[in-house]
């Protein structure tokens, strides 16, 4: 009973930790729209687009209400997004630094 709720509490962990990045892949493969095409119309540079893909650089407010307007993938849900995939990480680097 227990490692099945072990396992039931990671994947909801694990749904809840995607990062922004990850649903708009998965927007873009689903309509096949490339890093380019989402680049001209919300009026950023392709390297913009593919640090944030590549979770290098997150989303700003500004950014996610341009998405919003032309994929429909609300605001509110990618910087909620990003704002839990990056507390994940600042959890797991204090835990990796109180361990050592």
């Amino acid at each position: 009973m227990i490692s099945n709720l072990r396992s039931a509490n990671d994947i909801i962990k694990q749904y809840h930790t995607s990062s922004a990045a990850d649903l708009l892949k998965e927007v873009m493969d689903y309509y096949d729209i490339t890093q380019a095409d989402l680049a001209e119309r919300i009026g950023v540079s392709k390297k913009n687009i593919s640090d944030i893909l590549n979770r290098k650089r997150y989303l700003t407010e500004v950014l996610v209400i341009r998405i919003e307007k032309v994929m429909g993938i609300s605001s509110k849900l990618l910087l909620s997004l990003d704002s839990n995939y990056k507390l994940q990480l600042a959890e797991q680097d204090s835990n990796t630094t109180t361990e050592t």
